[in-house]
C-alpha cells in the first residue's frame, strides 16, 4: 500500500495542476497572451509530471526530464514577464538571459553535472533569475484603474515568487542531503521534498484564483 507521503508528493500535489488548468481553459475566451503563457506553463508541467512519473514505473533514469524541463520552463516564465514587464533595460536584460541560461543548462549536463543527476546548478540560479523579474514586477507602476486583487498577474506572480523563492533552498542543497544515506539525512531529505510538493500545490492555487479573476473588460 502506498505511503501517506507518497500519495501527497506523487499524486495529489500533481493532480492539483488541473485546478488551475481547467479554471483557465473556462475562462480562456477572457485569458490575455500573458495568461496564456502561464496557462502553457502548466501544460508543460502536468506532462513532465506524467512523463517522469511513467519513466520510474519503468524503473528508467528520469533526471535527464528535469533538465530538459528546466530550460523550456525558464523560457516560458520569461517571455511571460517580457510580457509584463515595462522596463526596457529589464526586458533588454530578459532576452540576454534567454539565450544565456540554456547554453548555461547545456554546458552544466555536458561537462558538470550528469543529465543523470538533480541539476543543483542551473536549478538555483534559475530561480533567483526568476525571483529578480518577480520583484521587478512588483516595483513597476500598474494600472491603478484596476483594484490589486482583480488583477489576474499579481496572482501569477505572487505564486512564482512564493515557489521560486520557497524552492531555492532546497534547489541547492538537494544533492547534499540525498548523497547522505543515514535514517537522518533521509528524513531530512523527505520533508525538504514534502514542502517542495507544499509550495507547488500553493502556486496552483494562486494561479486558479489568478485565472478566476480573468474578466472581460
Amino acid at each position: 500500500m502506498p505511503s501517506v507521503n507518497y500519495i501527497y508528493t506523487a499524486v495529489i500535489v500533481p493532480t492539483g495542476v488541473l485546478i488551475p488548468i481547467g479554471i483557465a481553459a473556462y475562462q480562456r475566451k477572457y485569458i490575455n497572451k500573458a495568461l496564456r503563457i502561464i496557462w502553457y506553463y502548466l501544460l508543460l508541467d502536468g506532462a513532465a509530471n506524467i512523463l517522469a512519473s511513467t519513466l520510474a514505473e519503468f524503473n528508467i533514469h528520469n533526471l535527464p526530464v528535469l533538465h530538459i524541463y528546466t530550460i523550456i520552463e525558464f523560457l516560458m516564465l520569461s517571455y511571460f514577464y517580457l510580457l509584463v514587464l515595462n522596463d526596457k533595460t529589464t526586458r533588454v536584460i530578459i532576452k540576454c538571459l534567454m539565450v544565456l541560461f540554456p547554453v548555461f543548462c547545456i554546458v552544466n549536463f555536458l561537462f558538470f553535472q550528469s543529465i543523470n543527476h538533480f541539476n543543483t546548478n542551473t536549478r538555483p540560479v534559475e530561480a533567483l533569475i526568476v525571483m529578480a523579474c518577480s520583484l521587478a514586477y512588483f516595483a513597476q507602476t500598474n494600472d491603478n484603474s484596476i483594484k490589486w486583487s482583480l488583477n489576474p498577474v499579481n496572482w501569477m506572480n505572487i505564486g512564482i515568487l512564493l515557489y521560486f523563492s520557497g524552492a531555492l533552498f532546497i534547489f541547492s542543497f538537494s544533492n547534499m542531503v540525498v548523497s547522505h544515506m543515514s535514517k537522518k539525512y533521509q528524513a531530512i531529505n523527505i520533508l525538504m521534498w514534502n514542502i517542495h510538493a507544499t509550495l507547488v500545490l500553493a502556486m496552483y492555487l494562486l494561479f486558479a484564483v489568478g485565472f478566476s479573476k480573468c474578466r472581460k473588460r
